[in-house]
Order: C-alpha cells, then sequence, then structure tokens
C-alpha cells in the first residue's frame, strides 16, 4: 500500500501542477462576472476528476477484484500505455522547441510568447463557458493512472475511497488556491498572481514537457514492473 500511497500523492500534485489549469484560473480572476466564475471553473475542475476517477475505480473494480494479479495486470497495462503515450507527446514537443530554437539561431524571427486568442478574451467568459472549461483542462492521463494505482492498492472500501479523496484535493489544490487568494486576499495576492501569469505566459510550454517526459516516463516503468 505504501508504494500506492505514494504513487497517488505524486499523481495528484502533478495534476495540481498543470500549468494551464492554474493560468486559466488566474485570469478568469479578472472574468467581466466576478469571481463566481473562477469558482465556477473550480468545480467544473474537481468534479471532472473526481467523476473520472470514480467510474474508472468502480468500473475496473466491478470486471477485476481489487488488489488481485488480474488488477494489478489491467492496471499495469493501462499505466503503460498512459505512460508511452505521455512521453511521446513530450519527445514530439522537445523535437519541436528544438526546431524553433534552431531557426532562432540560424537567424530566423521569433515571436515574443503570448497568450492564445481565446485565453485574452476570457475575461468575457460565462458561467457555463467557465464549467466547460473546467471539465476540458482537467488533467486526464494522470487520473487514469491514479485509478490503476488505487486498483492496485487493493484496500478494502474505506482505504480506496481515502485514496481517491487523497488524489482529487491534491489535483485540485492549484485552482483552489488560486481562486481563494483572488478572492479573499485580493490585494495581498495580486502581485503574487500578476508574476506567476507572467511566468507561466512565458514558460508554460517548457513546464507542460517536462511533466509529460517525467510523469511519462515514471507512469511507463511503474506499469512496466507490474507486467514483470
Amino acid at each position: 500500500m505504501s508504494g500506492e500511497l505514494t504513487s497517488v500523492i505524486l499523481l495528484g500534485l502533478g495534476c495540481a501542477a498543470n500549468p494551464w489549469g492554474i493560468m486559466i484560473a488566474v485570469l478568469l480572476l479578472d472574468a467581466r462576472r466576478g469571481h463566481g466564475i473562477v469558482w465556477t471553473y473550480v468545480v467544473a475542475w474537481t468534479g471532472a476528476i473526481a467523476v473520472v476517477l470514480v467510474a474508472l475505480v468502480a468500473g475496473f473494480g466491478a470486471v477485476v477484484e481489487s488488489g488481485s494479479h488480474s488488477a494489478t495486470t489491467a492496471a499495469s497495462v493501462a499505466e503503460l500505455i498512459v505512460g508511452l503515450a505521455l512521453l511521446a507527446f513530450g519527445l514530439e514537443r522537445t523535437l519541436k522547441a528544438r526546431r524553433a530554437a534552431a531557426a532562432v539561431y540560424a537567424g530566423a524571427s521569433s515571436p515574443p510568447p503570448e497568450l492564445p486568442r481565446w485565453l485574452r478574451a476570457i475575461e468575457n467568459i460565462s458561467y457555463v463557458g467557465a464549467f466547460l472549461l473546467g471539465i476540458y483542462s482537467a488533467t486526464y492521463p494522470l487520473v487514469i493512472a491514479a485509478a490503476g494505482e488505487i486498483l492496485r492498492a487493493g484496500g478494502d472500501s474505506g482505504e480506496t475511497a481515502g485514496l481517491v479523496l487523497l488524489f482529487v484535493v491534491l489535483g485540485s489544490s492549484s485552482v483552489v488556491a488560486v481562486a481563494a487568494l483572488g478572492t479573499f486576499a485580493p490585494r495581498r495576492s495580486a502581485s503574487f498572481l500578476d508574476r506567476i501569469r507572467a511566468w507561466l505566459t512565458v514558460h508554460n510550454r517548457a513546464v507542460i514537457t517536462v511533466i509529460l517526459l517525467v510523469f511519462g516516463a515514471a507512469i511507463a516503468v511503474r506499469g512496466l514492473n507490474g507486467l514483470g
């Protein structure tokens, strides 16, 4: 259980580290319809990862017995597929970044990083749009990996529920923190949140690539070990 607990904690932190999720939460603090917009986004994000995780754990748990050899095998296969997919995306992004750097080195102009147009227009978003954006932005590959770890743990219903709750709390901690700071301490947090937004605008691609490579490799290795 200790290995699965550690994995669930790390996967939850990885889910929370999604730079797009954090950046969107920061931008939604300035929505014209008020702070209810960012909390709608937070509720959707949290609800999405919770519902998907519970559905995966319950669905696979109905097919294979939690903690059994078949559960371990199924979880390992799922983790291997997810890990390899994340690695593939991470490597693709790395190659694109190297080609872009080579073009700049060769003298081609490189425009300064900026937010996509849809993010720059986010201040006009509706409550429905914020809710759908929260569902869309959640980090589902890590949710799938967490479901595999929970099935592998083979705990009773209370332990399983505890692991699910732990992942959801950690996985939504970043967007909850941003919303809470902007709502309850707007003046004190304004400069801090502005720095986060500026930093992520410049470095979000690199952060996403690192997350894909690190977690992809870790999840793939975990899956291979489970099949060994």
